[in-house]
């Protein structure tokens, strides 16, 4: 018997996560312990997707998002919290498992520092901006993991050319797949009748002149096909519009929501724009285009399928043409659903 244990702390992780928490629980060989960090402590980001997705309630929660910590106080807290849990309820695992690239992955560090084996989902996947806390979070991990699930082949090559040996990594598709193609109707095409934007990124937020311009050109959108905009309410985005007095007339904002619902406001959208990494694989499943108001992606291939593109204050004409021009994307790219069984069946095999 396996003693597996999973590390997960926000909204993405939990989604990406699901299928394969489900098929370790039930296999007949591995022991599974699910860890919530805590990193997503409010019941918007955090229970209610349990709830959405059917996954069973954590093992632990070592709440370590209350009070607003900042990032480094979440990983400070965080490496001790989780190694003084596995020592003191004798979870002796042969193997820790993350997914993504928030904070809560930065746990690996002392995890392997202290011997243990560490795997990672999202492996390889890199925008080479040092401007996103993420990349700084994903490059680590996967520095110091033992096996790594990437999306893509190309991902591998990346990892390979940073000197990961290529025996550790093993390309198995993405685990967005599997939620989706088991919750909704991915042939429902939608009643087009809002544009989403969903900003969230310090690189955006963060700074005045960029976070109006977005705010701007949403605007700009709406009057151009007639739509209102649905903005979400991240609260630290929010506050900075505050901060920066950045008017919203004419944008609607919209409460942080459950993901049957989230994911129902994509299909009813004429298109998406956000900084977020998974909204730019969802809606490629949903076939809703997706302008990304970043000058990087990590994400190369959802541009390269037709299915985002990346917003160029200076060139709003090109962006405006690409919405008009399009028709569908191609979601090949993100794999057939299979994800958890590969990732679950290495596990079990190494």
């Amino acid at each position: 018997m396996k003693n597996i244990i999973t590390v997960s702390g926000i909204r993405p992780d939990f989604i990406r996560m699901s299928e394969i928490f489900k098929k370790l629980d039930s296999h007949d060989e591995i022991n599974h312990t699910l860890i919530h960090t805590g990193q997503h402590y409010d019941k918007l980001l955090s229970d209610i997707f349990f709830e959405d997705l059917n996954i069973r309630r954590p093992d632990y929660n070592l709440n370590i998002g209350s009070n607003g910590k900042t990032h480094y106080e979440q990983q400070a807290e965080l490496g001790p919290k989780i190694i003084n849990l596995i020592k003191s309820k004798n979870l002796n695992p042969d193997l820790i498992l993350f997914l993504g690239d928030s904070n809560s992955v930065l746990a690996s560090i002392p995890l392997k520092k202290e011997g243990y084996r560490i795997a990672h989902i999202e492996a390889c996947m890199r925008s080479y901006d040092d401007r996103m806390l993420e990349e700084i979070n994903r490059r680590a991990c996967d520095h110091v993991s033992d096996l790594l699930f990437a999306y893509h082949d190309n991902y591998k090559i990346k990892g390979i050319k940073e000197g990961i040996h290529e025996s550790k990594i093993h390309v198995v598709g993405n685990t967005i797949v599997e939620p989706l193609k088991n919750i909704f109707d991915l042939n429902y095409s939608g009643k087009q009748e809002h544009i989403i934007l969903d900003i969230h990124r310090p690189e955006n937020f963060n700074h005045k002149d960029r976070l109006k311009s977005i705010i701007e050109f949403s605007k700009e959108c709406s009057d151009k096909y007639s739509k209102p905009i649905v903005m979400l309410e991240f609260n630290r985005t929010m506050i900075k519009l505050k901060e920066f007095d950045i008017s919203l007339k004419k944008i609607e904002t919209s409460p942080l929501m459950g993901y049957k619902k989230f994911i129902r406001l994509m299909q009813d959208s004429l298109f998406i724009i956000s900084d977020s990494g998974t909204a730019q694989e969802e809606p490629a499943l949903l076939n809703k285009p997706v302008v990304v108001p970043r000058d990087f992606t990590e994400r190369p291939e959802s541009m390269e399928n037709n299915c985002s593109m990346l917003y160029n204050l200076n060139n709003k004409s090109k962006i405006f043409e690409w919405i008009e021009s399009w028709e569908r994307c191609n979601s090949d790219w993100l794999g057939i659903g299979n994800t958890s069984d590969k990732i679950v069946d290495i596990i079990n095999e190494k």
